[in-house]
C-alpha cells in the first residue's frame, strides 16, 4: 500500500513562518552548468555567466553553518547539474564529504541522474550524503523526451534504479532516495503509474507543482488570485546563494535578477537580517505591493509545495 503524506495541513504554521536570525534552508549553487535543456526549465534562456564555487567560498559558507546551525538544510546545488562535478577536483563528493565533516546533518542534492554512474553511486553514499532528490517527470519515453530534452530515458531509469537496488543489496540507509515529477498536462496522465512503480521500487516519491521562475515561462496551474495571496515559503525560509557568492532574492531568482548581499564580504546571517528580513517582514504583515518587482508579480509562492508518496511498510 502506498502511503501519500500532504504538507498541505502543516502549510502555514510551518513553512511561512520566519525561522530567526538564520536561515533553515540554504541552497549553494556549486555549479551552474546543466547538461540537459528541460522543457519546463529556463536554465537554457540564463544570462549570469555559469561558473563553478570557488572552494575558499564554498569552505566559509559551510564553516559559517556549522558554527551557527548544524541543522539547516544545505542543498549543494542551486541552479545546475551537480554530478557535472564528479570527476572535478574538488569533487562534488569532496564539498559534500566537508559538509559532513563539519558537522552538518541535512545535505542534500538535486540531480537529473544522467550521471549518475556506478562510480557516483559510491561517491554519495562514500561521502555520506543524506538525501538525493531526482527529476524524471514522466513514465514514458516519448513524455521524458519531450521534458527532459537531452537525456536517455533509459539509460537514467537503470541508473536511479541501481542506486535504489545498491542500497537494498548493501543494507544501506543513506542517502534517501527521491524520485520527482513536476506535475502539468503533458505528463499528469502518467502520475499514477509514476507513484506506483517508483514506491514498489524503494523511492519516496515527490509530486509537486510547476513554476514559472518568478515570471519567465507560464504556469497555468498557478491559479489563487493576487488578493488571496499568502507569504512565500522560499522568501521565508531559504537563503540562495550562486557561484560568486552573491546571494539573491529566492530559489526561483535563477537569473539573480535580486542581489541581498555577498558571502565573500558578509556573513550569512548579515545578509539573513538585512535587506532580505525587510522582505520577510512585508510578506508577513502582506503587503505585497511594496516588495521588489519581481517578488511582487511573481506567483510562485502557490508551488511552493509538495505531496510525498512512500510504499508502506
Amino acid at each position: 500500500m502506498i502511503k501519500r503524506n500532504t504538507l498541505l495541513n502543516q502549510f502555514e504554521q510551518k513553512r511561512i513562518i520566519d525561522p530567526g536570525d538564520f536561515p533553515k534552508v540554504i541552497l549553494i549553487d556549486t555549479v551552474s552548468f546543466c547538461n540537459l535543456k528541460c522543457s519546463m526549465c529556463v536554465h537554457k534562456e540564463m544570462t549570469r555567466a555559469k561558473g563553478v564555487m570557488k572552494w575558499s567560498i564554498f569552505k566559509k559558507i559551510i564553516d559559517e553553518i556549522a558554527l551557527v546551525k548544524k541543522d539547516t538544510r544545505v542543498w549543494l546545488v542551486f541552479f545546475g547539474e551537480a554530478l557535472i562535478l564528479k570527476r572535478r577536483k574538488p569533487s562534488i563528493f569532496d564539498l559534500i564529504a566537508y559538509a559532513k565533516g563539519m558537522g552538518l546533518t541535512d545535505v542534500v542534492l538535486n540531480s537529473n541522474a544522467t550521471l549518475l554512474d556506478e562510480d557516483a553511486v559510491k561517491g554519495l553514499i562514500d561521502s555520506k550524503l543524506d538525501a538525493i532528490y531526482i527529476g524524471l517527470d514522466a513514465f514514458t519515453s516519448e513524455t521524458y523526451s519531450k521534458l527532459r530534452v537531452g537525456g536517455n530515458y533509459n539509460k537514467t531509469m537503470s541508473n536511479v534504479i541501481n542506486l535504489l537496488n545498491f542500497k537494498k543489496s548493501e543494507n544501506i540507509k543513506k542517502p534517501e532516495v527521491y524520485v520527482q515529477f513536476v506535475e502539468m498536462d503533458i505528463n499528469k496522465k502518467e502520475k499514477d503509474d509514476f507513484i506506483k512503480f517508483w514506491s514498489d521500487q524503494g523511492a519516496i516519491v515527490k509530486i509537486r507543482p510547476k513554476v514559472s521562475w518568478a515570471g519567465m515561462i507560464d504556469a497555468p496551474n498557478q491559479t489563487i488570485e493576487r488578493e488571496d495571496r499568502m507569504p512565500c515559503h522560499w522568501a521565508m525560509q531559504t537563503l540562495s546563494i550562486i557561484n560568486t557568492g552573491k546571494t539573491v532574492l529566492c530559489a526561483v531568482d535563477l537569473d539573480a535578477r535580486f542581489i541581498a548581499g555577498d558571502v565573500t564580504r558578509q556573513s550569512i546571517k548579515d545578509i539573513w537580517n538585512g535587506r532580505l528580513k525587510e522582505l520577510r517582514e512585508l510578506h508577513l504583515s502582506r503587503q505585497f505591493t511594496l516588495l521588489p518587482d519581481i517578488c511582487m508579480k511573481c506567483k510562485d509562492w502557490q508551488s511552493a509545495r509538495a505531496d510525498y508518496y512512500k510504499q508502506d511498510t
